[in-house]
């Protein structure tokens, strides 16, 4: 266990004993915030690269306010909350043992460029939504093979790209079926099945005052992989779109249940 991940069990642990009050919460955001400013202190350089890549996102979706201002707006503020929440846990850029990779990594800034197309996605119309997903998709494939290549594997890569892929294929299920490309119902399949597992996820994380094992998971690589195929095949306008999607969100259903199954029967008795 990294210091990291000591300090947040022991956050987690004094949050649950106090059994989530209001003063409760106040304490743990405020020792939260502590700990962030503490670790950008440490990680100087991580934060000044955080705050370059802040601004260059920041030109990006500036030049999108002469086709679409509202849009632009919308793409900003996203941008400035995921720019915010990478510059609070930079203390996570480190491996699993807790050895500081001393850069955010070309396979995090790939994580952060596909997070910064999500607004678009939702809106896009037929043919910029399909050059946005399959980029999107391009660099999902290459950013894990990367970071082992370049030895830059950390906790913050693997929490950030498993969120970043989920968030990227919502909103692009949403795009789809806006543009009637895909059902709605299909759409609400996909849509049900990521929250249901950040609900679970979240709730286990503050209840168990420690974060949820990998060890336990039961890949969801392939119903992802299918889901992404509709989702291609829809902006691509071509058949099979919806059962592809529907397969693979169904698929995801099973292997999330599946790894429930798998944690509550390692789960230690007592």
């Amino acid at each position: 266990m990294t210091a990291g991940e000591a300090w947040t069990r022991e956050v987690l642990r004094e949050l649950r004993a106090r059994r989530y009050t209001p003063h409760a919460w106040v304490s743990f955001l405020r020792a939260s915030f502590t700990h962030a400013r503490a670790s950008r202190a440490e990680h100087a350089r991580e934060h000044r690269q955080t705050l370059l890549v802040g601004a260059v996102g920041i030109v990006a979706w500036s030049a999108v306010f002469a086709f679409q201002p509202w849009l632009a707006a919308a793409g900003m503020l996203w941008w400035l909350l995921v720019i915010a929440m990478v510059d609070w846990h930079l203390g996570m850029i480190e491996d699993d043992a807790g050895r500081p990779l001393g850069k955010l990594g070309t396979p995090n800034l790939l994580s952060i460029a596909r997070a910064a197309v999500i607004p678009a996605l939702v809106v896009a119309p037929p043919g910029v939504f399909a050059a946005l997903l399959i980029a999107a998709g391009v660099t999902d494939v290459i950013d894990g093979p990367l970071a082992r290549a370049r030895a830059e594997e950390t906790r913050l890569g693997v929490w950030l790209d498993g969120g970043v892929d989920a968030i990227v294929l919502s909103a692009a299920t949403i795009g789809a079926a806006s543009h009637a490309l895909l059902p709605w119902w299909a759409a609400a399949l996909v849509l049900g099945r990521h929250t249901l597992q950040w609900v679970v996820v979240t709730l286990a994380y503050f209840i168990r005052a420690a974060a949820p094992p990998r060890s336990g998971v039961v890949s969801g690589k392939v119903p992802g992989l299918t889901l992404f195929a509709g989702l291609a095949l829809a902006a691509l306008q071509l058949p099979g779109a919806t059962v592809l999607v529907t397969l693979g969100a169904l698929g995801g259903l099973t292997t999330f249940s599946l790894t429930l199954a798998r944690a509550r029967r390692l789960q230690p008795a007592g």
